[in-house]
């Protein structure tokens, strides 16, 4: 567990990218708070319409209502955003800067290499855009404490158990966004150890596999299938139920996709394991 531990600290120092960028959209938050809470005339008015101060929109359920999946969203398009800076260029930047010699002179397997790097894109960076979404709706709490009464507050359940449940649901739909990102982030890493464009190699792979597939088949299916599979993270994402949309692939499209992923793991990992890679 140490030793884990020790990997994720590592990859959390050489991507300080993923605590800079929550911390940025936090800082220009309390910016905006505090340009609000300065003003000579703070005011601020509700209409169930959905126009307003705030924009809250009584069909909207939840914490906060709008406001509330609003943060949702934006904290998950940072997971998002975090997630395609880390996988294409973690595995390529550890022999451009010679690093990986370093550690395979340590006892780190692999394998457990490997594992590492997708524990820490698919748990750690999600986890730390879960505290962004903490944070905004701290601000919104605050706000809603200065400038709401205690009626409209109840009624966008704008409460500490609210924002508690809000957080921990936000941990469940990131746990989906992660295992749909899994067959991707096995994708990046070993095209990573290949070229040193693993976006543009992939993007160039998609659109190539869509075009041949439409000729020699005369159908959009297989196309289609990939588009579902690549734009299903941000399906998850704004679905008011995450599991059902995971499951709309189905769930033999689901285990053949793990299937490939455990076989791109090994893959990656004897990749890894070589340098016959430029």
């Amino acid at each position: 567990m140490k030793t884990v531990m020790h990997l994720l600290e590592k990859e959390l120092i050489e991507y300080r990218i993923v605590l800079k960028l929550p911390l940025f959209l936090a800082l220009f938050a309390v910016l905006n708070f505090a340009l609000v809470m300065s003003g000579d005339n703070v005011s601020f008015s509700v209409q169930t319409s959905g126009i307003g101060g705030w924009a809250l929109d009584s069909g909207t359920t939840g914490y906060a209502g709008f406001i509330g999946k609003l943060n949702e969203w934006v904290a998950g398009v940072v997971y998002l955003i975090l997630f395609l800076v880390y996988f294409p260029k973690t595995l390529r930047k550890e022999r451009q800067e010679g690093s990986l010699m370093f550690w395979r002179s340590v006892p780190v397997s692999d394998h457990l290499a490997i594992g590492i790097k997708l524990l820490f894109g698919l748990v750690v960076i999600p986890f730390v855009a879960s505290l962004l979404l903490v944070f905004s709706d701290a601000i919104v709490w605050l706000l809603a404490k200065w400038l709401m009464t205690e009626e409209v507050i109840s009624s966008f359940s704008v409460t500490i158990p609210a924002m508690l449940w809000h957080w921990c649901s936000f941990i469940g739909r990131m746990a989906v966004i992660s295992l749909s990102l899994l067959p991707l982030a096995c994708v990046l890493l070993a095209v990573s150890q290949l070229t040193n464009h693993p976006m543009v190699s992939v993007i160039v792979a998609v659109i190539v596999t869509k075009l041949m597939a439409y000729l020699l088949l005369g159908t959009s299916a297989v196309g289609d299938f990939i588009s579902d599979v690549y734009s299903l993270p941000l399906t998850i994402l704004t679905n008011a139920q995450p599991v059902e949309a995971y499951l709309s692939l189905g769930v033999l499209a689901h285990v053949v996709l793990l299937l490939i992923s455990g076989g791109l793991f090994f893959l990656c990992s004897k990749l890894r394991s070589t340098d016959d890679f430029s």
